[in-house]
């Protein structure tokens, strides 16, 4: 029983948090709201009308969303949420590997009392069940989600373990400045993507910089493509991932999303696979380069780089203008520990009250960058238009886990844009497929 749970978590916790942001700092970091709990002091009033003094508590807040912006943004609401409660101080805890050590962590029963939560399969929902997680379905702040992103992480008998924060999508970045300069249109195809990288290496400016020196960047691009060039990608590697006597090859779609996926590369700054993510976003915010392919959690970080970036993002072109989906879905989700004590507990829960008040929520999303989850935030500007109006269509492929992380194709992604050979891509997907239906 001992492993079959250590297996639901590291389900929990790997293959739901595949696409989350990722990168920013390297080493561990752990902080504290302004003012010390030890020196803090408020009063309340008793039943009999005395004033009474609420014990200091500390509780941990394990943050697994490593961009600097991020960080920024919780360390501010840490320091205001302490201004109101000053008997509660939030420890912040970021980890390298965040994934990794929360599943290690809560294999020796030492949960966090705030955690990010991952609700994208049915790992997660079993091991909250397990009492990991504690049921926040009846929390009054609940209603502060956008009802359609609240429905989509509630449990199938209806309740609710994680509270959504966040929305993330994959898109094209661009420098609206440079667009404006040389009368370049927003791409609605992709042939007119290339031909607009294209456009803009002729005229000697750089069309996108980009760091897949990380499989995992890779595997981000890769998710966006094939929702763009391959819609039902997902479903069809989940089909294969059920019936062995499928192969992800067998579908020409797959080679004809790989076959346009590396087209990119031809217009990619050189050193693509040895710049670190951190210096590939600054580049591009500094504009060096017109574009760059990322996640919505990177605005708040291109903005840090440069706060007089004229920013925009669209969504990655598909192989016609109707067909393309935008690879988009809820990310940072507040999970409290169902290990934890009551009082802990209680903080806990005041702590996710406070940041999923909507004028707390929009402090925090023009901060970190990403779009709210909480009704009533506002997201990013002008140029965002062409995203924002793609997802409310409704043109969305949701981002999540469609099928066990032992079948994954993001390792041979990454070998497919180093050397672009679109047959060994295949070969490789599918010995992946065929190994993790032989270890069952």
């Amino acid at each position: 029983m001992r492993k079959r749970m250590l297996a639901m978590l590291l389900a929990c916790c790997l293959i739901g948090g595949t696409l989350s942001g990722c990168g920013g700092k390297t080493e561990n970091s752990t902080e504290s709201s302004q003012a010390s709990a030890e020196t803090a002091k408020t009063e309340q009033e008793d039943t009999s009308g005395e004033k009474e003094q609420p014990e200091n508590i500390t509780i941990e807040f394990f943050n697994q969303k490593q961009e600097e912006a991020a960080q920024q943004a919780y360390r501010n609401a840490a320091e205001d949420f302490h201004k109101e409660y000053p008997y509660i101080t939030i420890e912040i805890n970021t980890v390298p590997d965040s994934d990794k050590v929360l599943t290690a962590r809560m294999a020796a029963d030492d949960v966090p009392v705030v955690f990010h939560g991952k609700p994208t399969s049915q790992a997660f929902f079993e091991s909250a069940e397990a009492g990991f997680c504690l049921d926040l379905s009846d929390q009054p702040f609940i209603q502060n989600a956008i009802p359609s992103i609240l429905e989509s992480v509630k449990s199938e008998d209806g309740k609710v373990y994680a509270m959504p924060y966040s929305q993330n999508f994959m898109g094209v970045f661009y420098n609206v400045d440079i667009f404006k300069e040389h009368n370049l249109d927003i791409p609605k195809t992709w042939d007119e993507f290339m031909a607009l990288c294209q456009k803009l290496e002729d005229a000697g400016i750089q069309p996108l910089e980009e760091s897949y020196k990380d499989s995992a960047m890779a595997g981000h691009y890769r998710g966006g493509a094939m929702a763009a060039l391959f819609p039902d990608g997902a479903l069809w590697l989940a089909e294969c991932a059920s019936d062995p006597n499928k192969k992800p090859s067998d579908n020409p779609d797959y080679r004809t999303f790989a076959e346009k996926a590396i087209q990119i590369m031809d217009y990619c700054n050189e050193d693509v696979f040895g710049i670190p993510q951190t210096q590939a976003m600054e580049n591009f915010a500094n504009g060096q380069s017109a574009m760059m392919i990322y996640g919505s959690y990177g605005r708040g970080t291109f903005m840090v780089a440069n706060p007089d970036l004229n920013l925009g993002v669209f969504p990655i072109p598909g192989l016609t203008e109707e067909s393309g989906l935008v690879y988009a879905g809820v990310d940072a989700c507040f999970c409290v520990s169902g290990k934890a004590t009551p009082e802990e507990q209680d903080a806990g829960l005041k702590w996710i009250e406070f940041l999923t008040r909507p004028e707390n929520a929009q402090k925090w999303s023009d901060t970190e960058g990403a779009p709210s989850a909480i009704d009533g935030v506002q997201y990013g500007s002008e140029g965002s238009a062409p995203m924002l109006d793609r997802i409310k269509e409704g043109k969305v492929r949701e981002w999540k886990a469609y099928y066990d992380s032992r079948f994954s194709d993001t390792e041979a992604f990454q070998g497919l844009l180093m050397d672009r050979n679109v047959d060994q891509f295949l070969k490789n997907v599918d010995e992946v497929w065929a190994n993790a239906h032989i270890s069952g």
